[in-house]
């Protein structure tokens, strides 16, 4: 199945949304940057599984992957050169390391969540579509190892697997992360139907493993809301701190 122009818009639109709206600002938050991002899709119902790839798809990299079932199936990979994870771990730590250990990847993975959890209360709100998330799992390797385990249970047939690359970076420390989404074609057109009354979505049999990576994760709620509180301190002094200097200058 492959999707129609017209759906491959709507559903690089529907991303941005998202990703706009809530992703970005968490990860700026996280990093204390303002963050640039470009969308775009990969791979649809290319027969060849070796077009899965990327310009840094030789250097080796972590991930960080999580995937959210329910009313709709999206795996997620958080993809990260080396050199930038250590980078991002080591300001969110507060102390310079020069490899990933255990803190690190603790680090890493709750950078995943956060963005995760972002992303789908993005899309629950405009949406209604309820998702369950797994806990996440980290491993190193090359971007085709990495990416063909969650693209395999989306689909065994890889020709039938939508793959939408976010590229995340920071404006002041460049640091990179890619957010690869990964779906079948009918769940993608399942996310973008309620923008587009006229789409027709199939019944979807589902094929892949049904299994949830590392079981339902009840964390992910607790995350977001400490990290919505924190933000909302913080935009709260903000404004307290620019009331005050307005009326000092009255």
């Amino acid at each position: 199945m492959k999707l129609k122009n017209n759906e491959i818009q709507t559903l690089v639109g529907t991303i941005e949304e998202y990703i706009t709206n809530k992703t970005c600002s968490a990860l700026s938050t996280l990093l204390n940057e303002s963050i640039n991002h470009k969308i775009s899709i990969q791979y649809n119902n290319d027969n060849s599984k070796n077009k899965i790839s990327f310009s840094s798809d030789e250097i080796k990299m972590c991930s960080v992957r999580l995937n959210g079932k329910g009313d709709l199936h999206i795996e997620l990979l958080y993809t990260i050169k080396l050199n930038h994870a250590i980078n991002i771990a080591s300001k969110l730590l507060g102390t310079k390391i020069n490899k990933l250990d255990e803190m690190g990847m603790s680090a890493l993975q709750e950078v995943a969540n956060i963005l995760t959890g972002s992303f789908f209360n993005a899309l629950s709100e405009n949406t209604g579509y309820r998702i369950d998330l797994s806990t996440p799992s980290f491993k190193e390797g090359r971007l085709k190892e990495l990416i063909k385990e969650p693209a395999n249970d989306v689909n065994s047939n890889l020709k039938d697997v939508i793959v939408t690359d976010v590229s995340l970076s920071g404006a002041v420390t460049d640091i990179e992360l890619h957010m690869i989404i990964i779906q079948h074609p009918e769940h993608a057109k399942k996310l973008i139907s309620f923008r587009d009354q006229n789409l027709k979505v199939p019944k979807y049999e589902n094929p892949s493993n049904t299994n949830l990576l590392g079981g339902k994760n009840n964390s992910i709620d607790e995350l977001i809301g400490d990290f919505n509180l924190k933000k909302t301190e913080v935009e709260s002094n903000s404004k307290n701190q620019s009331l005050k200097k307005n009326i000092g200058e009255n």
